[in-house]
């Protein structure tokens, strides 16, 4: 098991920076409601079939492409207006995650944000880029769903005040050997 962790940490993280071209700012949305017994879901949408990314799971988010200084704020309600069709309020920052893309040639930083509805009873209307949506109350509902930085995202958002998962830090840098990585999760 040990072996597979390190074959996975190996190619995910930052250790060849010298492929990258270029760093862009990517903006996500946790968009938040209340249902009818006052229980806090989460939007999560899915890319089409036909997509890089086919089928998978996520918040509404983008690369921040609009110019080269686009502001976060400015990109996240572009992002959700045109991949949901939805106006929000801007809550506050859960937390960020740098990936890797582009057959590593470009870095993001991904900063998510936690979003209200501006109206409740506005419909979800998908871009051309997704295929579904779920409204999701418990973090159990995303287990085999979303990436693992999302998943830390969701519980943030549903169990602010009882956090039932300890997660280990996320200070592991490129400086750092991928032993020592697994030994702080084991």
């Amino acid at each position: 098991m040990k072996d597979l962790y390190y074959d996975l940490l190996n190619e995910i993280t930052l250790n060849d920076e010298s492929k990258i071209k270029k760093v862009v700012n990517v903006s996500a949305g946790v968009i938040t409601r209340e249902d009818e017994n006052g229980t806090t879901q989460v939007l999560l949408i899915q890319r089409a079939s036909d997509d890089h990314w086919p089928n998978h799971w996520e918040f509404p988010r983008g690369k921040c492409d609009n110019g080269p200084n686009e502001p976060i704020i400015k990109c996240l309600k572009r992002e959700i207006k045109e991949e949901v069709g939805l106006d929000v309020k801007v809550g506050k920052m859960i937390d960020t995650f740098e990936y890797i893309a582009d057959e590593g040639t470009r870095k993001s930083i991904c900063y998510n944000f936690q979003c209200e509805l501006r109206n409740q009873n506005q419909p979800v209307k998908l871009s051309k880029e997704h295929q579904d949506y779920k409204w999701i109350s418990e973090v159990g509902q995303v287990e085999l769903l979303v990436m693992p930085e999302q998943k830390k995202t969701i519980e943030k958002v549903l169990n602010d005040e009882r956090s039932i998962v300890s997660y280990p830090s996320n200070d592991f840098t490129k400086n750092n050997k991928i032993e020592e990585y697994l030994n702080l999760i084991q």
